[in-house]
């Protein structure tokens, strides 16, 4: 079964959620029984979880496989992915990697993180390895179980997409490649 493509508001949340030191089944109960005001405890006081009950409302089945199994962003902005960063792998802009115009550097990521970010985002986010991290974080992933793979992860734009794929403004696609 495909993984749920969500907003990126609800996938956030299911991050901080676990985040906070929920498990998939407290959260999932918590969000059956309607119990928001323990959410609240686990992100942000100034946060809003009406997105995510207003979700679980009409697509309560999706967001339990999201939960339990993954899922898809369905759009992704720069600041949306430092979120997601932060809150799924720890990750800290400045502290761990840097901003550039429409790009990360210098994100460090295991084996293991690296399959759930790419299964995660939306495909305009490419990772570039860029080199390698020693002992930085312990990957599950033998061999080399103690390093990790440093990246460059950057937002493709319309100029990088070839017109023969999907494009952004729904015209019939051509058979040549834009060029920057």
């Amino acid at each position: 079964m495909p993984r749920p493509k969500l907003p990126r508001p609800v996938g956030i949340r299911i991050e901080i959620a676990k985040a906070g030191g929920l498990t998939d089944n407290e959260l999932i109960s918590l969000i059956q029984r309607g119990d928001y005001s323990a959410l609240r405890q686990a992100g942000p006081d100034q946060l809003s979880w009406d997105i995510l009950k207003e979700y679980a409302e009409e697509n309560g089945t999706a967001l339990e496989q999201a939960i339990r199994e993954g899922y898809t962003f369905s759009f992704l902005t720069v600041r949306g992915l430092i979120h997601y960063l932060l809150y799924r792998f720890g990750l800290k802009q400045q502290q761990d990697f840097q901003v550039t115009e429409g790009a990360l550097d210098g994100v460090a990521l295991t084996g293991a993180e690296v399959a759930d970010l790419r299964s995660t985002v939306p495909a305009f986010w490419h990772l570039t390895e860029i080199g390698t991290a020693h002992g930085s974080k312990p990957d599950s992933s033998p061999p080399g179980g103690n390093e990790s793979k440093v990246f460059r992860i950057e937002r493709l734009n319309y100029h990088s997409i070839p017109l023969g794929e999907v494009r952004p403004d729904n015209r019939e696609p051509a058979t040549s490649t834009l060029k920057a």
